[in-house]
């Protein structure tokens, strides 16, 4: 059995970093799309409550529950600013996973290139040795075909 060339091996083991960039990659978009999932939910939550309680304010709502509506508005809003962070986070590290995806695809496209050119010279080089022995075939037959036999 033929040893791979280390092309071969440098080609496969791009494949792999390929491979395991991509499914990173996936994990890091599943996360920032949960990531902007809550932060629709809580956006959407705090605009039912804020509805809610404007709806009750309408039939006569007290000090204690306007009070206690801007205290769980505030703890809403810190809530909502702390997941926007979330998801610039998320869409930061989703971006460097791109890129590194990126980098990875571009080495394994170079690696096959580089194969593939190796692979043509190989094959060049075999059909020039095989018109060589043929070459010296038909020579070495040409050259028996001129001589006189000797036969007595």
């Amino acid at each position: 059995m033929a040893k791979p060339s280390s092309l071969k091996i440098l080609l496969n083991l791009a494949q792999r970093r390929e491979d395991a960039a991509a499914k990173e990659l996936g994990r890091l978009s599943h996360h920032q799309q949960e990531a902007e999932k809550k932060l629709n939910l809580l956006l959407q939550y705090r605009h039912s409550y804020q509805a809610h309680f404007q709806a009750a304010t309408e039939n006569g709502a007290g000090h204690v529950e306007w009070t206690n509506f801007m205290a769980f508005m505030n703890k809403l809003d810190a809530a909502i600013a702390e997941q926007r962070q979330v998801v610039l986070y998320a869409q930061q590290k989703r971006s460097v996973g791109a890129e590194d995806f990126l980098v990875c695809q571009r080495k394994l496209k170079s690696y096959a290139t580089l194969v593939q050119r190796q692979q043509t010279q190989e094959n060049q080089n075999q059909v020039k040795h095989e018109q060589k022995l043929q070459d010296e075939f038909a020579l070495n037959a040409s050259q028996r075909n001129s001589f006189p036999s000797r036969e007595n």
